[in-house]
């Protein structure tokens, strides 16, 4: 990593931790999150460090679980349209839980997720997976990828790689998550 800038340096971090991660998938007890099946429960801190558990929202609200890092380019494309979603749909019943996948220290990770959102005008909710815990137990080996989850805690898709969710499919897949009952 001699010769690499400061954010070169933690990509490559996060890619190595990403790998390193990624190798203890295969001893995974739960079963592989698929379309049709409940949505494995989780705990993991907001930027400002209080625990958010997934199952809070169900029999409440459908749930866009996407998981992200502030170094990954189709991310930060992605994300000012899951805002746009988010404003269009949060009255429906739409919560989105970004579950960021950046590492390092605690409190320097709390905050990068925390500018990144405020630079981006983001408001909903950020979530910090250090251990990369949450990822594992959606079995995630690329990002952006999205979970709809509906009001019942049921995957009802899987998107995987960039989404721009104001696009027509998208709000169809959307109105039909939030239709579901």
């Amino acid at each position: 990593m001699h010769g690499m800038g400061q954010a070169g340096r933690r990509v490559a971090l996060a890619a190595l931790a990403l790998a390193l991660t990624l190798a203890g998938w295969g001893e995974a007890k739960e079963p592989q999150p698929t379309v049709g099946h409940a949505a494995p429960d989780f705990t993991a801190p907001d930027v400002h460090g209080r625990p958010v558990r997934l199952a809070e929202f169900h029999g409440k609200q459908a749930v866009l679980l996407n998981f992200w890092a502030t170094w990954c380019v189709p991310c930060r494309l992605e994300m000012p349209t899951m805002e746009r979603a988010y404003r269009d749909y949060k009255s429906r019943g739409l919560e989105i839980l970004a579950v960021s996948i950046d590492v390092g220290h605690p409190l320097v990770v709390a905050v990068t997720v925390g500018n990144f959102m405020d630079e981006l005008k983001l408001t909903f909710p950020a979530l910090l997976d250090l251990q990369m815990e949450v990822a594992r137990r959606y079995r995630v080996f690329g990002i952006p990828i999205t979970f709809l989850i509906d009001r019942e805690g049921i995957i009802r898709a899987r998107e995987a790689g960039f989404q721009d969710w104001t696009s027509p499919d998208s709000r169809k897949k959307l109105e039909e998550l939030l239709g579901q009952r």
